[in-house]
């Protein structure tokens, strides 16, 4: 009998590198709810069957405030497409199905933007003569560490917030940081602000402790009377809204830049009264969009299409979309990397998700990078890493020591080959040429550094920086070729594209193994090989630099090296990068070998003992993640349904 997929972890809450709440569980009920770092960010659910509370979702105890955590009601499925994921769970009395959604649709930037979540529920009674009540919490772990501070609260008519009372907006950048400013929303008609003893006790033990009646929300709250937002509903099917007012979203070189849905709605109370009215809408737009792209990954593959959807807000979620000076910015956090922003090589293999539902987006990925690389403090020739560390777009931070960008940790071929093919598929996607023309300088000045240093690199870092520099590196010199081909496509030049022609032609000469299959590591060592998947924009921009036959060689050196969970990177280790091995599937048309790659990935992320976000970078024959985890890279998983629209339209 098949194994049922089991993800390593779930989104529950999937909006921005803040908002994002999940569960790192088989069982809903198992654990506390986590953000994707791994730290608690309390949620509880509690359905009180005739009065009797059991727990669907998270534990009752919050940091210091423990209590009993009652009865878990039995879970029977968890189900996960690419905008919800779906609990189910049993009593003889009734079945509970309980759906999170973050309608996460790129074509509808005003939409996706939103920090807002929603859930749904539905109880379907099995017998007659029984009383139901549905229960729901945030607790003040999602706006802050509550290391002794003190909360605000505020309370409406079916609409409750809270947040820490002193307010540092923007305060800090980091990898391992959650938020500790704005405020978290909950929307309900029976929305209240109540103590976490008092709301989570009510419905364990009983009674009520009613300790908030007294408090005036408008002042501080002290840290002995913790806040919690929560709802009850005694109807068999309704809506709860989960929203984060961050007040500002991002620095930009010294100033604060909102959110993209500000510039649509003019303030968050505004946007949130529309999210909340269309909240069936939208979740019947999202049924449509995940039916659409779950039987495109269905195409490939039954695993394709497990993977697929839970990657989906994963790759988005790592992101914020602000707009700065009337142009949108979509800026990429480094998840347990180092937290840098705006990476372009976290950007490179990311695009594919996106190239296929909003190209705009990738041009908004690479604003940010040709503003860095126009100004005085990028003093180099080629192109630049990053643009600052989230959530401050101040400039690059990777290799910046004493004030000063050190030359041995830059990447310099690797950003150059990044910018220029990031570019040339963007165009090929919906032909808009804009961010190329604007920036043809930059380009042309990146592309003259790969026809002078691209073919055979010096010792310097590469994307894959985790492993250490590496001189004479064989796929790096891949992207250059290839990215020179792309720039002379872009703008019908014949130099570049005579360049590109003869590295390509020199290059399957001085690579190529004299004792085996495929093509080396590095030019100057034969006992070598590894994952060349840079090669791929030759067949999918149609450059026509490489017979095929050279990829059909590589693909039967991966087949060689495959272990029980997937093609390592390369012959330095047994590790791999996921992103990286879906773009050795597009290298040829080989279903076979795509199949076994998927299945193989589908295996780590059942089988791996390390319950977080899916990792891009783990060790093939254990499935034990090395490091990384929740990021935007997972955007290179859709390189098969990328592939398909370049290649067949």
């Amino acid at each position: 009998m098949k194994k049922a997929f089991r993800p390593t972890a779930v989104p529950l809450i999937a909006c921005d590198p803040y908002f994002s709440v999940w569960s790192f569980e088989n069982d809903l009920n198992a654990d506390t709810t986590r953000h994707w770092t791994g730290h608690g960010q309390s949620m509880c659910g509690i359905l009180l069957i005739d009065g009797v509370p059991y727990r669907f979702m998270g534990l009752a105890g919050v940091k210091d405030y423990y209590m009993a955590n009652g009865k878990a009601l039995k879970q029977t499925s968890v189900t996960v497409t690419p905008t919800s994921s779906v609990y189910t769970f049993s009593h003889k009395a009734c079945t509970l199905k309980v759906t999170f959604l973050t309608p996460l649709l790129l074509d509808r930037p005003e939409v996706m933007s939103r920090p807002v979540s929603y859930l749904f529920y539905e109880i379907t009674p099995l017998e007659e003569g029984h009383s139901f009540e549905f229960y729901v919490d945030l607790s003040p772990e999602l706006v802050a560490d509550m290391n002794g501070q003190a909360y605000t609260a505020k309370a409406e008519a079916g609409h409750v917030s809270m947040g820490v009372a002193d307010q540092k907006v923007l305060n800090r950048d980091g990898d391992d940081v959650r938020i500790d400013w704005g405020y978290a929303h909950l929307v309900h008609p029976n929305a209240e602000v109540l103590p976490i003893k008092g709301s989570r006790w009510k419905y364990f033990k009983g009674r009520y402790v009613d300790r908030f009646r007294d408090v005036d929300l408008s002042k501080p709250i002290s840290h002995a009377k913790i806040p919690m937002l929560c709802t009850h509903s005694d109807k068999l099917s309704d809506t709860v809204v989960f929203a984060y007012d961050d007040v500002h979203s991002i620095v930009h070189y010294g100033n604060p830049v909102d959110a993209y849905y500000m510039s649509v709605y003019g303030s968050f109370e505004a946007m949130l009264d529309v999210a909340v009215k269309e909240a069936e809408a939208l979740r019947a737009a999202c049924a449509e969009f995940d039916a659409g792209m779950m039987a495109d990954m269905q195409k490939v593959s039954p695993e394709y299409e497990k993977i697929g959807s839970l990657a989906y807000r994963q790759a988005i979620a790592a992101h914020k979309l602000v707009l700065v000076d009337g142009k949108q910015y979509f800026l990429s956090k480094e998840c347990f990397s180092n937290g840098c922003l705006a990476t372009l090589d976290v950007t490179y293999p990311s695009i594919p998700l996106f190239l296929i539902y909003n190209p705009e987006l990738v041009r908004a990925m690479m604003r940010p990078l040709f503003e860095f690389a126009r100004k005085d403090a990028w003093k180099y020739e080629f192109a630049p890493h990053d643009c600052g560390r989230y959530p401050f777009c101040n400039g690059q931070v990777y290799g910046l020591k004493n004030g000063e960008l050190l030359f041995d940790k830059q990447m310099p071929v690797e950003e150059c080959g990044n910018a220029i093919l990031t570019v040339a598929a963007c165009v090929r996607a919906d032909g808009d040429r804009s961010i190329a023309e604007e920036n043809k300088d930059l380009l042309e000045k990146w592309a003259d550094y790969l026809v002078e240093y691209g073919y055979n690199p010096e010792n310097q870092l590469c994307t894959d920086d985790f492993a250490g520099h590496l001189a004479h590196n064989c796929n790096l010199s891949l992207k250059a070729i290839v990215a020179l081909g792309a720039y002379a496509q872009l703008f019908d030049a014949p130099k570049y594209a005579e360049a590109a022609k003869d590295m390509a032609s020199r290059w399957v000469k001085d690579a190529k193994k004299q004792n085996g299959k495929g093509y080396r590591l590095t030019f100057d060592r034969d006992d070598t090989w590894s994952m060349k998947y840079n090669i791929i924009w030759d067949r999918l921009l149609g450059l026509g630099l490489f017979e095929e036959s050279v990829s059909r060689e590589e693909i039967a050196r991966y087949k060689m090296q495959m272990n029980r969970y997937g093609v390592p990177l390369d012959s330095r280790s047994d590790y791999t990068k996921l992103d990286w091995m879906a773009w050795t599937t597009v290298m040829a048309d080989d279903p076979a070998y795509t199949k076994k790659v998927y299945a193989s990935i589908a295996r780590m992320i059942c089988e791996s003992e390390d319950r977080v976000p899916i990792t891009d970078w783990y060790y093939t024959s254990t499935a034990k993640q090395a490091e990384f985890q929740a990021r935007s890279v997972l955007g290179g998983f859709y390189i098969n349904l990328l592939a398909d629209r370049f290649l067949n339209r």
